[in-house]
């Protein structure tokens, strides 16, 4: 996995995120667990 540097104090992280507010269902609207395990196995893959 490609990593950057994040900040001064030279923490590193993954170029590619998966933000995953929507997964939640509450604000974003309803979301069944099964599609958001689904989405979380796809994008660890």
């Amino acid at each position: 996995m490609k990593t950057r540097t994040l900040g001064p104090d030279g923490f590193k992280v993954g170029e590619i995120g998966l933000g995953c507010w929507q997964l939640g269902g509450q604000d974003f609207g309803p979301m069944a667990e099964e599609t958001a395990q689904a989405i979380l196995l796809s994008a660890s893959q």
